[in-house]
Parts: structure tokens; sequence; C-alpha cells
């Protein structure tokens, strides 16, 4: 039986070899707090990856949810909501980026990592994986967010489609968004929100999901993902102390992201050389404006 692989046509431009996966960059760990950024406009102008953690409950695991099919971005299962983010709501953050967006037509793609830090809501409650793409979908126009169905095309699975057509270059992609959703749940079993989120949204999910991994078997087949969904991860989530997973991935042309490294110039250079796509920092300035590693450039 012969397999055929359906890439899409590209527009290639003498020069126009950065693909999305050979960038590796250092990312925003948290910056929506403002103890490391004033703003998330003032973020984009050093990094093109944020990252926003977002909760239902407004302190602990309480009654007072966020209203409507909203989230608190926040960080610590004990702060009382958030005042960054022009007021701690996930759509708030969203909008903020949006207009940021506009008044940048032109910018880098955008990856926005969704660390979510509660399951889903219940069959009686709002927060579901239908709920977090309409809010999304509210506010980005569809134009602008590069979602699985655009890597997919008509392949079986991400995973055909990438190791098949690799990725397009950071070129085609200027003006887009891409999304991804983390589970760093505390209460659940690790991955299975992102599960859920697959089985919910399938082909018309707009965001990709990245679980967190430990091991190398797991790049294969991720804890807590069933069988019919782990051929849709093309995103990993790592630790710093397993990082070395990030070469292995990066051979298949998946993305991944390290977070809790140290902070310094020496290790985002050694973890670019591991070929870590997102370097997720709070110190996202670290080496200067819109700081990008790519294979064999190095910041000094």
């Amino acid at each position: 039986m012969i397999a055929f692989i359906f890439c899409a046509p590209k527009k290639v431009k003498a020069g126009d070899t950065l693909l999305y996966n050979n960038k590796y960059s250092v990312a925003c760990h948290n910056c929506y707090q403002k103890k490391y950024s004033s703003s998330l406009e003032e973020a984009l102008a050093y990094t093109s990856t944020l990252e926003l953690d977002i909760w239902d409950s407004q302190y602990f695991l309480g009654k007072k949810k966020c209203s409507g099919t909203d989230w608190f971005v926040k960080h610590s299962l004990f702060q009382k909501g958030n005042k960054n983010c022009a007021g701690g709501s996930l759509r708030k953050c969203l909008i903020e980026i949006e207009q940021w967006t506009r008044k940048n037509p032109e910018h880098e793609v955008l990856t926005i990592y969704i660390d979510k830090k509660e399951d889903w809501g219940s069959k009686k409650s709002a927060r579901k994986p239908q709920d977090l793409d309409d809010l999304i979908s509210s506010i980005f126009p569809a134009t602008s967010i590069y979602s699985p169905k655009e890597v997919l095309q008509e392949n079986k699975s991400l995973r055909n489609s990438v190791q098949g057509c690799n990725w397009p270059s950071t070129e085609e992609l200027k003006g887009k968004i891409i999304f991804v959703i983390t589970d760093a749940t505390i209460l659940t079993r690790k991955n299975k929100l992102l599960d859920k989120y697959l089985n919910k949204q399938q082909n018309n999910s707009l965001c990709f999901v990245a679980p967190l991994i430990k091991k190398k078997s797991e790049i294969i087949k991720p804890r807590g993902l069933s069988t019919q969904n782990i051929s849709n991860v093309i995103f990993y989530n790592l630790g710093y102390k397993h990082s070395g997973l990030s070469s292995a991935i990066s051979s298949s042309n998946y993305i991944n992201r390290v977070y809790n490294s140290p902070e310094t110039l020496a290790t985002v250079n050694a973890l670019a050389d591991r070929k870590v796509n997102f370097i997720a920092l709070h110190n996202y300035k670290l080496g200067g404006c819109q700081p990008i590693v790519t294979e064999g450039i190095k910041q000094n």
C-alpha cells in the first residue's frame, strides 16, 4: 500500500529558509505577572511567545468562579484573582494581544501557551473545551489563527503531516497566532485534560496540545492520552531536567518548550544547541530585543 502525504503549497522566497520548527528562541514564563512585565505589550517587544496560566476559581478551589465562559489569569492557587492583563481574565488578556497584533500586522508568528490549572467544567457548568475555542474565535479573526486543521490538510494525523511535509517558514507565518494548551492541574492525572480537549474538539480544534513528558518513550506515547489522540500530539512541554529529550523531539519535526531553566545566556545557547524551540524565562529580555536563536547562530 502506498501512503500519500498531502502538503500545502508553499510560496518560498529567496533566503526564506527558517522553518517554524527550526526556530529556537527565548519565550516568556509567567510574564503576565507584574513582577516580570508591566504589560503583555511590553513583553511582545522582546518575545513572540507568551504564557497565560488560567484558573476557574478566584481563590483556592472555591465557589467563586470566573463569570460566563471566561477564566482567571493567575499563577498561584492561593492568589485572589489577578490584577495583571488589563484586569486579570483570559478574555481581557487575549483582547490585549489582539489589539497589539492590529498595531503590528506583520508581526512574527505568535505562540500563545495556555497553561490550564484546573480541569474542564462539568456537564452542567461552563468552561468546557468548546468554550475555550469559542472565546479565542470571538476575539481573533479565523484568518489569523494557524490551527491544527492548517497543519493536518488531507492527512490522517498531525504527526503524519509534519513528518512528511515539515512546517511553514516563519516568513509564511507572519501575522499568524498559534495557541497551545498545557496541563498544570494539581488534582487530576497529568495530560488527561488534553485528552478530553482532543476527544471533544477533534479536527475542529483551534489549539494544539503539549503534554508534559519525562522520558523518551513518552514522545511516542505520552501518558494520559488515548491511543486515538497521541497521533495528533506534535508539541511537548519539558521541565529543565528533562530538556535532554528535545533533540529527539525535534528529529521528528515536533515542537518543544522547556521551562524552569537557569536564566543565563550560556543556558539559552546550550538549550538552542539541543534544539529547544521555546526557552521559557521570567527574564524574557535576556539577549536583547526579539532574541531569536537559530541553528548556527548564538547570542553573545
